[in-house]
């Protein structure tokens, strides 16, 4: 009795209060060391988010880390309709996270035992529950979407670790108000709340410029409309001047030598060469050979009907022709119902396509196969977005998984994926995405919409002037 009352006595309460309160007070090594944490799980996560929007530098970052193309399971993530809550991507939610919680700390950890002993409690509980949004996070992507971001699972095991350096030994929530009493407390959490005011308003802001950024990218891939009559291309020779044959041989070198000044003249010009290269892809389209495709039973965007058809060769794990496949839903809306879209496969895989003698992209032909399959049952657009394996993309696209099954088994599908590969073959498709207007092989990606528009002339019909928001049927 006489231990407790002296324990407890009203002129040792203060004292008692203090000794707790630096007898539970996580060291100041372990806060910092946890806000350290933070930073690197913030700039993982700013990485993954540059990457959701296919920026390149962090596209090629993250692909040196989890692979590329098929093999990516960043990638794989990263374009699940899981990537995203309500338009927001799950990496933009981790990056302020855990920039919040860096402040937080490093705020706490210079003011003193009290405010980061209250710091430690509150991020403690804030790691427990991200913690618990990271093993939802992972079964997502384990049941899912059936594949793994590294880059996620290096954030989750951060989160544990920094749960185990800032755990306190006292977990008593009156630490956190003992904290905010005191004025060194209150400065660090008042710094820490409008820090994370401005931490989720630059977050928010960055991730709707990359959108942006992305769809303007997206629609100039296919380039801007024709502007004005071009320039001619420099010429390719000099007639032979009359004369002797010394004269002409003169006359002839000397136009040798001009033209070589003017080619160097281009090369060492950044505006005249691609001056140059635009001319000389579109002389390549105008004199190119007209091919005829099957087109029965095709998928398509656009009016059956327009005027002006394009034949896209495409691979489902090529991430460029992803980027096109962008590019079109915004175009073809705005064509003024004159362009129609077919997309044939092409998979950059040996398994299936002949013409390769080592695969691109290992995995595409089952992909192929299960496109083919979901356009016999009339849902070919909801898989085309898709970018998982053959299972992931079929129920994403809610189609039937046992007649999806029997129908890639079944020999006519192979035969179906391997004509349309031969079409490729014959029309000397070399890579993927590769256009056809009209019957005639595209050079260059970015001169489609200049093309479109000459092709449109030709046939008479009037300037380009669509109304916003046009509906596009689709089959």
């Amino acid at each position: 009795m006489l231990r407790f009352w002296r324990r407890n006595a009203p002129g040792d309460a203060a004292a008692s209060g203090d000794a707790v309160i630096l007898s539970s007070a996580v060291p100041r090594w372990r806060v910092f060391a946890c806000a350290l944490l933070m930073i690197v799980n913030a700039a993982v996560s700013g990485l993954l988010l540059l990457q959701h929007y296919r920026v390149g530098a962090a596209v090629a970052a993250v692909g040196q880390v989890c692979g590329e193309g098929a093999q990516s399971g960043c990638e794989t993530v990263a374009q699940s309709r899981y990537a995203e809550v309500r338009g927001v991507p799950v990496a933009a939610f981790g990056l302020a996270f855990s920039a919040s919680l860096a402040v937080l700390l490093l705020l706490a950890a210079v003011a003193g035992a009290e405010a980061r002993t209250a710091a430690a409690l509150l991020a403690f509980v804030a790691l427990l529950l991200a913690l618990a949004i990271d093993v939802v996070l992972l079964g997502v992507q384990l049941f899912a979407i059936r594949a793994f971001c590294r880059l996620c699972l290096l954030t989750y095991a951060i989160n544990a670790l920094a749960v185990v350096l800032v755990r306190p030994i006292h977990r008593r929530f009156v630490a956190v108000r003992e904290g905010l009493g005191l004025p060194a407390g209150r400065a660090a959490f008042g710094g820490w709340a409008v820090a994370t005011v401005a931490i989720l308003a630059a977050v928010l802001a960055g991730s709707l410029a990359l959108r942006y950024r992305e769809r303007l990218h997206s629609t100039s891939i296919l380039g801007l409309p024709a502007a004005g009559t071009p320039a001619p291309l420099p010429p390719a020779g000099t007639p032979a001047a009359a004369g002797s044959d010394a004269q002409r041989y003169q006359e002839e070198a000397r136009a040798a030598q001009e033209q070589a000044r003017r080619l160097q003249d281009i090369l060492d010009d950044g505006a005249k060469l691609d001056e140059y290269l635009t001319q000389k892809a579109r002389r390549d389209f105008e004199q190119g050979a007209v091919r005829t495709f099957n087109l029965k039973g095709v998928p398509f965007k656009g009016p059956a009907e327009a005027p002006i058809r394009v034949v896209e060769f495409s691979d489902f794990l090529c991430p460029f022709c992803r980027q096109i496949a962008s590019a079109f839903a915004g175009y073809i809306p705005q064509s003024a119902n004159r362009v129609v879209v077919y997309f044939k496969n092409y998979p950059l895989d040996s398994a299936c396509n002949s013409s390769l003698k080592q695969p691109v992209h290992s995995g595409a032909c089952n992909v192929a196969l299960g496109a083919i399959c979901a356009n016999e049952q009339g849902k070919f657009w909801p898989y085309h977005p898709q970018v998982s394996d053959v299972v992931s993309m079929a129920r994403e696209a809610g189609l039937d998984a046992g007649a999806l099954e029997a129908c890639v088994n079944n020999p006519a599908t192979r035969q179906k994926l391997g004509t349309e590969i031969a079409e490729g073959i014959q029309a000397q498709v070399q890579g993927t995405p590769t256009l056809f207007i009209n019957g005639k092989k595209l050079p260059r990606l970015n001169d489609f919409v200049q093309t479109v528009d000459r092709e449109a002339t030709k046939m008479g019909l009037p300037p380009l002037s669509p109304p916003a928001g046009a509906a596009v049927p689709s089959h």
